[in-house]
């Protein structure tokens, strides 16, 4: 059996049967909502409850009929205290004044869209200049840096060759001398005239000394020289 709810703009009440609500007379205007419906309706608005409805008159008033007048003629109806001529000139004004507003402010911004447009591609060319500039002076300092290099390793090279020269004449003395001196040691041993056992063993001596230093200076030059070659070698 169907039941229902009213609501007396505070709180619901029931659950009523539909001869409950026969005792209860309910209005039109009476909130009613039963089980199925989405929202609460009044009663007036639900079928099965027309019959259940008291009918309320309104108070007791006769209704006093005004004397026809006749038609006033008006040209131009009133819209906020306008004329309806006066009333479209305002609106035109008003759909004016907005277009040229709407314009203005249009141009405004596409002034300002241009304006960092320009300001970007501005920043962006002082940008690749600065990095061109970066890149010629990280050139120029490589650059450098090679000449210097090269100018460097040519001295090097250069003083490396020289000194080798100079060991090459050194050695060709020094083997002159060599040979003097065991030329010198030759003929010694074999000289015996006008000299003590003592004395030829002295200048014997003398002799192999000076034979063993200049050995050991062709050795320590020959030495220098292959040592040269070597980073002569790795400068080339």
């Amino acid at each position: 059996m169907k039941k229902y709810f009213l609501h007396n703009g505070t709180e619901s009440s029931g659950p009523f049967s539909f001869d409950e609500l026969k005792t209860l007379k309910i209005t039109k205007t009476t909130p009613v909502w039963f089980e199925g419906m989405e929202k609460w309706k009044y009663a007036g608005d639900i079928a099965e409850l027309y019959e259940l409805v008291a009918i309320t008159p309104p108070p007791f008033q006769v209704e006093e009929v005004p004397a026809p007048q006749p038609p006033r003629r008006v040209s131009n109806a009133a819209f906020l205290g306008l004329s309806k001529n006066g009333f479209i000139g305002v609106v035109v004004v008003i759909l004016i004044i907005s277009t040229v507003v709407f314009n203005i402010i249009q141009n405004n911004r596409s002034e300002e869209l241009e304006a960092k447009n320009k300001k970007t591609l501005l920043e962006n060319r002082q940008f690749l200049l600065q990095q061109k500039e970066i890149e010629a002076k990280d050139k120029l300092i490589e650059e450098q840096e090679k000449a210097e290099a090269e100018r460097t390793a040519r001295e090097k090279k250069q003083t490396i060759t020289d000194r080798i020269s100079a060991i090459e004449n050194e050695m060709a003395v020094t083997k002159d001398d060599l040979d003097t001196a065991k030329e010198k040691l030759a003929k010694a041993n074999d000289f015996k005239v006008l000299r003590t056992s003592a004395e030829k063993s002295e200048e014997l001596k003398k002799l192999k000394q000076e034979i063993a230093d200049l050995e050991k200076e062709l050795e320590d030059l020959e030495a220098e020289q292959n040592r040269l070659n070597l980073e002569l070698d790795k400068i080339k």
